[in-house]
Parts: structure tokens; sequence; C-alpha cells
């Protein structure tokens, strides 16, 4: 699954490179910060240093999507650093990152950056010798991280700012524990921009650029994965599949925002095992270990790509409460709400189509409310 990932990252930064772009900007960072302390048990942390190296490429095409963003640039990143403690040994990952940038006057504006990738983590949770280390429990993690800048600019090929946001990392509920680290960051930065042979100049105008708006039909089969148990315990357990089939039906507003509706069934192989191992007194262990839900999505594309996010309420999860309380622990208002709420956030890939059915692919991080549950891959059929 990591593996899929990293080439679904490297596919991504590659393809939209490929873009037509005229100008090019390398960006470095320094960033420093610390460990959000969201579990009790958790060891003390010093400040954090992060450096970021980037190269990207300015959109310029007022006449493409691009001019919907107001012509981003689209970093490769390359993240690495110290979290604040030896517990949390070192990362180094690499991630996709988008950047919109907002004027002020002649010489300031401000500037939006997000992106998602894959990380390496040298010290995750060992039983035996690292065991308080509940945040990461894997080598390879998503590295996750939004920010909001302001910039000054020297002319038009040099840029310094500063940058407040936040860093998140998380293996998505694959090898437990996993808590998920959560980095609240500040940031300055120095970037150096060289210019083709025309300037960007972002359109204010609205583009009348053809695309489908017709209501269109899909069906999705994913196949994703997660380790059995909540996400601090028990540790070091088998791998499970976790099987997905949705339909619904989307619409695409403009160039840049498509909508879906649909609902989703999915079935966990890990909690079905357990009833049968376990020998519980439930029937239909296929059923109780399924659930149901329905869902709003979204899209921003750029072109061939999209970044997906969806907003799931479950109307079908009965095995749920009984994984929280088995170990001794509340069924609480936060565990109420990861009963009814499902999310999703991922990238797909849409360019890919015959006659008038569309495959995409994608990856995608399941999550009950905001706590990690499965990371999958699927096929859409869309017609």
């Amino acid at each position: 699954m990591r593996y899929l990932f990293l080439l679904f990252t490297l596919f991504f930064c590659i393809s939209l490179y490929s873009q037509n772009s005229n100008e090019t900007e390398y960006r470095v960072a320094i960033y420093t910060g610390f460990v959000a302390h969201n579990y009790s048990q958790l060891p003390e942390t010093k400040p954090s240093y992060i450096g970021e190296i980037s190269f990207g490429k300015k959109y310029c095409n007022t006449q493409s999507w691009a001019n919907n963003y107001r012509l981003p640039t689209i970093y490769g990143s390359l993240f690495f650093g110290y979290p604040g403690n030896p517990e949390y040994g070192y990362f180094a990952g690499i991630s996709p990152q988008l950047s919109v940038t907002f004027f002020i006057n002649e010489k300031l504006n401000y500037n939006v950056k997000t992106g998602i990738g894959l990380a390496y983590h040298t010290n995750p949770y060992n039983v035996e010798s690292n065991p308080t280390n509940m945040l990461v429990g894997s080598h390879f993690i998503a590295i996750a991280n939004a920010e909001i800048s302001l910039e000054y600019k020297f002319d038009n090929s040099n840029f310094a700012g500063i940058s407040a946001g936040a860093i998140h990392f998380s293996n998505g509920h694959v090898q437990l524990p996993n808590i998920g680290m959560n980095l609240p960051a500040m940031n300055v930065y120095y970037k150096h921009r060289v210019a083709g042979k025309i300037q960007s100049n972002y359109a204010e105008t609205n583009l009348l650029l053809k695309y489908d708006d017709s209501f269109r039909y899909f069906v999705t089969f994913s196949a994703g994965m997660h380790e059995f148990g909540t996400s601090t315990k028990p540790a070091n357990g088998p791998k499970y599949m976790v099987n997905t089939i949705s339909f619904g039906v989307s619409k695409m507003k403009n160039l840049t925002n498509k909508h879906s509706f649909g609902v989703n069934f999915i079935h966990y192989r890990s909690f079905e095992k357990f009833i049968i191992d376990q020998e519980l007194k439930i029937d239909n262990p296929f059923l109780k270990s399924s659930a149901a839900n329905v869902y709003w999505g979204h899209e921003f594309l750029f072109g061939d790509f999209g970044f997906y996010s969806e907003l799931g309420i479950d109307f079908y999860k009965p095995f749920y409460k009984y994984l929280v309380t088995m170990y001794g622990d509340k069924f609480g208002l936060k565990d109420v709400l990861k009963s009814i709420n499902s999310n999703k956030l991922g990238l797909r890939y849409s360019g890919l189509e015959y006659k008038n059915t569309k495959l995409i692919l994608g990856i995608n991080l399941k999550v009950n409310l905001a706590q990690a549950d499965f990371i999958e891959i699927y096929g859409c059929f869309e017609f």
C-alpha cells in the first residue's frame, strides 16, 4: 500500500509539472514548533526543527483551469526534520504542494499552501525499545500540511516570507498505535522565481471555457487495509482487508470544482474474523461487521488530477460501539460522533476515458470523525 501511495504521489507531481507553465520557482524554508500533546502518556517534547526544499512550476496560462486558482504554483517538496524528542526520531518525506497567491499591494501578498505526501520515520513505536511513542506506529507514514504566509517582494525574482500552519503525520490505521502526530509550526522562507518568456498575469474575468456540466453516474470499487483495534491498542497485530462499493451521481460546477452524492457500503474483514474467532453471540457476522453511509463529495480539479474530500453520515455501523468498549473504555460523546460520521481525503486521476465512460483511479484516507480508520485504493467508473 505504501509503495502504491508513493508511486501515485510521484505520478501526481510529474504529471502536473508536464502541463504548460513558464515560470520556475525554488523555495527553502525553516520551521519550528511543538508536537501537540494530544495523549496523556506522551513523553515531554522540546521545540521541533524542520527543513523544506521545494522545486515548483507557476502556471501562467489564463485560458486554463489554472486561472481559477489565481495561477498557482505546484511544488514538489522535500521535508525533513526532528520533531523534538529522540523517542519520535527523525523523518524525511516528499509531497506535492499547491500554493495560491493573493495580492495586497505591489510589495506584499499572502499565500495559502497545502499538500499531502509520504514520509519515512526513523523511530516508530516498538513494544520493547520505544513503548512511549503512541503517535507513530510505522516507519512509512502520510504527511499532510497547510499554512498561510505573508510575503514580501524584493523584485520579480526574489521573495521572502513568514508562515503559520500545521503538519500532520499518520499511517492511516495500517499499523497500531496510530494516534497521529500534530505539529503546529511557524516558518521563514526564501523563494526565487525564474521567469519565462511571458510574465504571469492573473485574469480577473470569468473564463468561458467548455466543460461537461451534465449529471453523471458512477460506481466505485475500493480495497483498503487496516489493523484491528483502537488508535492505541492492541499493537503489532495482523493487517486486514476493508472492501467498499459505492454508487451515486456527480456533477461539475466549473473547471475546478466537482460535486458528488452517493452511498458507501463497507465490509471490515477484521471485525468479521474477530466475531467468529471469539465466538461472540452475534448473528450474521458478515452483516454485523459491515457499515453504510450516505455522503457528499467534493473535488478540486487540476486538469486530469484532483484533490478529493468526502463528508459522510453513517446510518449503519453496528460493531463500532463494541470495538470501543471491549477494553473497558467508556462510550463518550466523541465516540458517539465517530459512530455517525465518516470522512475521506485523497488524490485521484481521471485522465482515462473510452467513449463516454471514465475510469478514475485514486487513493483515500478514511477517518471516523478525525481518527484514521484505513487507507484505500480504488477504481471508479463514471458514465
